[in-house]
């Protein structure tokens, strides 16, 4: 009776450790699963997103370009087969325990076989899911904390980082012990309740068993199947410890692309007009012109036909000086001068006359008449008309826009005249000289236009001008050598441009004295290499009049390159003008390989008076980064692809709307070997410290 109860207490004891057995081996298959197909780690900074075994999704945080793993990729069909044994072993284990009463010998065999085959599973998820997978991983371990600084020979630069959440499962499954603890309390508990069964086997065979079976042969094959069972055992728990050495050898590699000096180091921060000798001006835009009156004569507005927009449209009737002539003229008195300079155009709209300037006297009883037709002539009025001097305008035409610019002189003893009459292309067509040393010579008192033409006759008159200096010429100061200089109407139409020859030179627009329509335009300033320095526009309440002078302010660039040239910090100065806005190459790219480039804007204070846009020039030209009163409208650039050697340019352009600001921009340089931000990337900090001019 005592046997009977031991071998039923084993009994009991077996199907105990078989179902703690098959418990832990559920648990361990669950933790598997959970492990695929969860996500194990989280991601917000600079990347966001989610990750687990058999998918993911990341992405960058400031432009939602996805992030591809490939080795995660490579592996997920190795992580699909582990996640469905995981579901097929936790289906065996329970399988186990339900026929454990009914097969007492078979349920220990299969748990024990359950439980193996899980530690294979551990070291297939140890030692090459795992391993495959933190290869991709690790390509953000340096860039793992809140936010990251470092010095450079650029100076510090600020990142923000990546936070790597773990979540449980990623901590249950993959740093704590548990699996291990698991495992064990699997694969022991199967082991003792297989062992018992075959034993309780053999027992209850060997009390039935003939004694000419029990053979050393026999004997021998049962303790063989034994060993190996105990033997494969340990081999599989050994195996999940079991590491391979490698070697790596690192050759060092120079950088793919270096930044370099900007051709030119300095910029333009700013354009002043620093004199205006212009005592009147007009376009004759409008009808009646403010300040003006007429003196016989009938006057309109010609609207569309001046040389440029509008023009005064005039005719005679004889009710101006000597009742035979017609003036409108600026009625502010100018006889406190003792030389001036006066330039108008002029045409015939179809029959011809004498048409030009007139300087009348203060009662308006005298007048000299500086007029052109198919002769240029100077004409004196004092109660009867006297010829002062003439001479022929070779090629002229009545319905051609003629240019007269006249410089007079009084002394003590004569009235000097020195005529120059330009074509419409603003060439000389001819020069006249001429004095009045008459006793009814005068100094003039008013200046305008005159008519004396049949009163049938029209005539058109544009770009109106009373200076102290040569209207002819703009002047300019402050330049390099080779620097380039271009005046633009506020039509958009090129006036003159030049190269400067010298630190200080003159510009002709004698084609249009009082630029444009008598408004706004731009005045362009280039580098040697005719690339942009910057650019002065003209506001819509002011022009660019002949004989206006300008100086040109320019700083000098501090760039200072880091080790091996991929990284750089920079000052430089910009204007501290609304109306000036300056542009310059910062950094030249050198680039030794395919590559293709974007520019981040990472971190920066700036004032709201800043506007700025930065761009890349290279194989194309990128979309930019922009800033308007010191906020970011666009903190990234497009991609572009890179030129081969130094055909790359990092651009700036913007200006600050007040002097003495400061403002600074921490940048970086994506690089990569394929387009989209993928294949090896590199960053390259630039730290860029911008300010303004304090005149």
């Amino acid at each position: 009776m005592g046997w009977f109860t031991f071998w039923e207490k084993l009994d009991t004891w077996a199907q105990l450790l078989l179902v703690i057995s098959c418990v832990a081996s559920v648990a361990i298959a669950v933790l598997y699963v959970l492990l695929s197909i969860t996500p194990i780690l989280r991601f917000s900074g600079y990347v966001e997103g989610y990750y687990s075994l058999y998918n993911y999704r990341l992405s960058y945080t400031h432009n939602g370009q996805l992030i591809h793993m490939p080795h995660t990729d490579y592996v997920r069909h190795v992580v699909g087969v582990f996640s469905t044994a995981s579901y097929t072993l936790a289906g065996v284990a329970v399988l186990a325990i339900a026929i454990a009463r009914r097969k007492p010998f078979t349920a220990p065999g299969i748990a024990y076989g359950a439980s193996t085959a899980l530690i294979v599973l551990y070291g297939l998820l140890k030692g090459y899911i795992w391993r495959a997978i933190e290869l991709d991983i690790a390509r953000f371990n340096h860039l793992i904390g809140g936010t990251l600084t470092y010095r450079t020979l650029a100076g510090t630069i600020t990142f923000e980082g990546i936070k790597v959440e773990q979540t449980i499962i990623y901590r249950v499954a993959l740093l704590s012990p548990i699996p291990i603890i698991l495992l064990t309390v699997a694969i022991i508990p199967s082991a003792i309740a297989t062992g018992i069964a075959i034993y309780t086997f053999y027992k209850n065979n060997t009390q039935t068993e003939k004694p000419s079976r029990k053979t050393p042969v026999n004997k021998l094959k049962k303790v063989t199947a034994y060993t190996t069972i105990g033997l494969t055992t340990f081999a599989l728990l050994a195996s999940v410890f079991t590491y391979y050495p490698s070697s790596i050898a690192v050759n060092p590699q120079p950088p793919p692309a270096t930044l370099e000096q900007p051709p030119y180091t300095y910029t333009c921060t700013g354009l002043l007009r620093t004199s205006r000798r212009a005592l009147t001006y007009t376009d004759f835009e409008a009808y009646p012109v403010p300040g003006w009156t007429s003196y016989g004569g009938v006057w309109e507005l010609s609207a569309g036909g001046g040389f440029k927009g509008n023009a005064l449209r005039g005719r005679d009737n004889n009710g101006g000086v000597a009742r035979q002539t017609s003036q409108y003229y600026w009625n502010t008195r100018i006889d406190g001068y003792t030389s001036l300079w006066v330039s108008v155009k002029v045409r015939a709209e179809a029959g011809d006359g004498y048409k030009g300037i007139g300087l009348l006297n203060a009662d308006r009883s005298r007048l000299y008449e500086i007029s052109v037709q198919s002769t240029a002539t100077i004409y004196k009025w004092d109660g009867a008309w006297r010829l002062l001097g003439s001479t022929s305008v070779p090629g002229y035409s009545a319905t051609r826009w003629y240019t007269l610019v006249l410089y007079y002189t009084v002394t003590a003893t004569a009235v000097s005249f020195t005529l120059w009459i330009y074509d419409d292309t603003g060439a000389l067509v001819a020069t006249l000289t001429a004095s009045d040393t008459g006793a009814t010579r005068f100094t003039p008192t008013y200046a305008g236009v005159t008519i004396d033409a049949a009163t049938d006759r029209w005539f058109r008159f544009d770009d109106f001008i009373v200076s102290t200096v040569d209207p002819r010429f703009l002047y300019f100061t402050g330049f390099y050598t080779g620097m380039r200089v271009e005046v633009w109407d506020n039509l958009g139409y090129l006036v003159n441009s030049t190269a400067a020859p010298a630190p200080s030179f003159t510009l002709g627009v004698v084609s249009d004295v009082v630029v444009g329509t008598g408004s706004d335009g731009r005045i362009v300033v280039r580098y040697p290499d005719a690339y942009l320095c910057g650019v002065l526009t003209v506001p819509s309440t002011d022009a660019i009049l002949g004989g206006d002078a300008y100086t040109l302010s320019t700083a000098p660039i501090t760039v200072v390159l880091g080790v091996n040239k991929t990284s750089a910090s920079l000052a430089l100065r910009i204007s501290g003008d609304p109306r000036f806005t300056t542009e310059a190459r910062v950094l030249w790219v050198n680039v030794f390989q395919l590559l293709y480039a974007r520019l981040l804007l990472d971190s920066f204070s700036a004032p709201s008076t800043l506007n700025l846009d930065l761009w890349i020039e290279g194989a194309a030209t990128s979309t930019r980064i922009g800033i308007r009163n010191g906020n970011p409208i666009s903190t990234s650039t497009s991609i572009v692809q890179l030129n081969l050697g130094l055909g790359n340019t990092i651009y700036l352009r913007g200006n600050f709307t007040s002097a003495n600001q400061v403002a600074r921009l921490n940048l970086k340089l994506e690089i990569c070997t394929m387009p989209g931000s993928m294949g090896v990337c590199v960053y390259y900090p630039i730290a860029l410290e911008l300010t303004s001019s304090s005149t």
